[in-house]
């Protein structure tokens, strides 16, 4: 028996998900994978959809994913999955990384109570292609479209037509409160879930980066070194005791003006009647921690 290394299958991949598609990328004929994740399927359509973008990079007879065990085994033709894809919106099979990326992965959170079909089926609906221009290039290194990552958003939420993240926030606040108290403007904050609301533009753009390098690191799985020149504390995480974790922002929760404001306003001759501090009121995740029904995100969305 021989055994052969060629360097172009050796490397380093963190994961086997990438791995695995470094090996398809440089088979031949019909391939079969035996996977079960779906990291590994959104790195598979890449793939697939670049190589039908571009003529000249080798095409697959067929590309099966296997998955599931025992009586729940099946298989998946990832080569039509693709095709299909491509014949509803040039470009949309190259993109579907991208949106898992930023739609929450192994890697990186979700929206809250949006799953994959909405914004699958956001992308699909956008006549202009310019989502699904935004997706595809998240795999390259050039800095990502900001703009068009938060008009995405306003539409994830229902509120097409908003371009901006901050403006889609206020709006959907006001939807489920009613009003709006100027004077104390987080006043009814803790009436709603804050989790419905869209993220605001500074969490957007800690996102936006983790979301884009994992779609460089995917987008390169047909690689050996996939990693080379990438950085995680570059792109949205930072160092906690040894560990990588997401950087959800920069700055503070509560800007200082809407705190001051509301502090010069409190009665200070009742200091009983002080509520609690408008930071302790806001989680960690930006919920208020109250309850909220199932069915109040719909509501408001109608």
């Amino acid at each position: 028996m021989t055994v052969e290394h060629p360097g172009y299958l050796q490397g380093c991949h963190e994961e086997a998900d990438t791995l695995i598609a470094c090996h398809a990328a440089n088979a031949a004929g019909n391939i079969a994978v035996r996977a079960s994740d779906t990291d590994g399927m959104g790195i598979l359509l890449g793939m697939l959809g670049r190589h039908m973008a571009n003529p000249s990079d080798p095409s697959y007879d067929r590309l099966i994913m296997e998955c599931g065990s025992g009586n729940n085994r099946r298989h998946i033709d990832v080569s039509k999955v693709a095709s299909t894809l491509e014949s509803k919106q040039e470009g949309l099979a190259a993109a579907i990384p991208g949106l898992h990326a930023l739609t929450g992965c192994d890697f990186t959170t979700a929206f809250y109570r949006k799953g994959k079909i909405k914004p699958l089926n956001v992308l699909e609906k956008d006549a202009t292609g310019g989502f699904t221009e935004l997706f595809g290039s998240l795999a390259l290194r050039d800095e990502p479209d900001h703009d068009k990552a938060e008009e995405f958003i306003c539409a994830l939420y229902g509120m097409g037509g908003i371009k901006e993240v901050n403006e889609a926030r206020y709006l959907k606040l006001l939807r489920m409160t009613g009003k709006m108290d100027q004077d104390s403007v987080l006043a009814d904050v803790k009436r709603v879930d804050c989790a419905l609301l869209p993220p605001c533009a500074k969490t957007v753009r800690k996102k936006l980066q983790r979301a884009h390098y994992l779609s460089i690191l995917w987008g390169r799985a047909d690689e050996p070194n996939p990693a080379d020149g990438l950085h995680p504390l570059k792109y949205g995480w930072q160092n906690s005791k040894g560990y990588h974790e997401p950087e959800w922002y920069e700055g503070p929760a509560v800007p200082d003006d809407v705190v001051s404001g509301r502090e010069d306003n409190q009665n200070t001759d009742d200091p009983q009647d002080d509520e609690t501090d408008l930071r302790s009121q806001i989680s960690d995740d930006g919920s208020s921690g109250s309850e909220w029904s199932d069915d109040s995100d719909s509501d408001i969305e109608s």
